[in-house]
């Protein structure tokens, strides 16, 4: 006689969430912010598999880069606009390079651990 059992409902109910606060930084330390108030064209991460991003405001990315590999951020107004276009590389939440431009259609590139 063989006896198979389920478990119940509530056993074998496994929840895991995650609201992006326990994210190993360590594995990936790398942010990229973009400050502008405009519209804008980024193309960012490791320079083999760049993430194409277009978007509008100010926003940040989290790179899926390890700490060893080249990282690369291309960003270009797409506006027009006379603001400011500010881009920060942080790795583990520090500054590693900075830069600003306000020409009409300013552009942005960072080239890290080349």
């Amino acid at each position: 006689m063989y006896n198979n059992t389920q478990p119940t409902p509530q056993e074998s109910l496994n929840i895991v969430g995650d609201d992006g606060s326990h994210h190993q930084t360590s594995s990936y330390p790398y942010v990229v912010v973009i400050k502008y108030e405009g519209s804008w064209y980024a193309e960012m991460g490791d320079p083999n598999y760049l993430v194409k991003e277009a978007n509008y405001g100010s926003k940040y990315y989290r790179l899926d880069c390890a700490a060893w590999e080249r990282i690369s951020v291309d960003v270009q107004k797409q506006d027009y606009g006379e603001g400011e276009l500010k881009v920060q590389l942080l790795k583990n939440g520090g500054v590693v390079v900075e830069n600003t431009t306000a020409e009409p259609l300013g552009k942005i590139v960072i080239n890290y651990n080349y």
